[in-house]
């Protein structure tokens, strides 16, 4: 689960990151009142800044993580995304031919959520500013690492281009980017069944654990590297009532470990990914090392590896995580 695919651009290997990026945690209630300005949620806790969109009617306009103001006056009908976790939003709540052009991550199988809808419709990929200019879309959505030089281009021609925050630390700031994207595309009633969808995950999450049972004290792997606080592996782990250990031995993001602090730790369950059809595969790889073999996790076999497809997404397929992990956990 990239588990947050680090903010060191997902673009090219799989690097499982979840939620690394620092996101407050206040997020302020979605009002449907018509003609307010109305703010969705908080984005990164070292500045100050909301993401405010206008009235529900058109012409419509929303602020983005720029603070610029984004101006629509109809919805959209074909739109452009440029970032593997905004795919997946916007193939989530849009007719799938509506989609344009999406990252090049879109179309690598073993990580994609959306490879049935790009390999059927074929969307370019959005990486030559002047390919995606030539398909005149109402909208183009990219993350807030989205390259500087790309998004002023595309705004000096006057089409809507729009930077989204993108590395999620709260499963709540997952479920709001939904209803922005329902707003920013005109797709809000399909947008909202997603929120509700995506919001039914996690409560179901939240009940999972038997009132009996301890809370399950669980290690996420990237490789090497393992979650801490301020990370969506975090709030997932919380909300299905486990302790994260990363967390607990004082990890911030997402971070380096070694053999050292793993069997100082010694976590009960140990979570990673692999691509599909290579779980056992990755499963051996970790049972070698010899720190990994000799904790509980290891010795009860509570070792999980999950799917990439399962284990990465930051965007409305989150909610696989929490039901599949939920499952593994508990059964219930």
């Amino acid at each position: 689960m990239k588990l947050e695919a680090s903010s060191r651009a997902f673009a090219s290997t799989p690097v499982l990151v979840l939620g690394v990026g620092l996101i407050a945690a206040a997020v302020q209630h979605w009002a449907p009142a018509s003609g307010a300005i109305r703010v969705l949620r908080a984005v990164p806790a070292d500045r100050e800044f909301r993401t405010r969109i206008g009235p529900s009617d058109y012409p419509r306009v929303a602020w983005d993580h720029d603070d610029l103001a984004v101006h629509f006056s109809k919805p959209a009908c074909s739109v452009v995304s440029q970032y593997w976790s905004i795919d997946e939003f916007v193939y989530s709540v849009m007719p799938p031919q509506y989609v344009t052009g999406v990252s090049e991550s879109a179309y690598r199988e073993r990580i994609s959520n959306v490879y049935a809808h790009v390999v059927k419709h074929k969307p370019v990929v959005a990486s030559d500013p002047e390919r995606v200019l030539h398909l005149n879309p109402d909208l183009i959505l990219v993350s807030d690492s989205a390259r500087a030089d790309f998004t002023a281009l595309v705004r000096s021609t006057g089409t809507p281009i729009f930077r989204m925050h993108t590395m999620f630390t709260k499963l709540e700031d997952v479920a709001e980017s939904i209803r922005l994207i329902g707003y920013l595309t005109g797709q809000d009633a399909a947008a909202e069944a997603e929120y509700k969808r995506f919001q039914r995950a996690v409560e179901r999450a939240r009940r999972r654990r038997p009132a009996s049972m301890k809370p399950p004290r669980i290690l996420g792997l990237g490789g090497r590297y393992s979650y801490g606080s301020e990370t969506l592996f975090h709030d997932i782990v919380r909300t299905l009532g486990g302790i994260n250990v990363g967390a607990e031995g004082g990890l911030r993001g997402y971070e380096n470990i070694n053999n050292e602090q793993i069997l100082h730790w010694n976590p009960e369950w140990i979570v990673a990914g692999a691509d599909f059809g290579k779980e056992n595969e990755q499963l051996s790889r970790l049972l070698a090392d010899p720190a990994i073999s000799l904790t509980q996790a290891a010795k009860n076999g509570r070792i999980v590896i999950l799917d990439y497809r399962v284990f990465l997404p930051m965007s409305p397929f989150t909610r696989l995580l929490l039901e599949e992990l939920g499952d593994r956990l508990y059964g219930n």
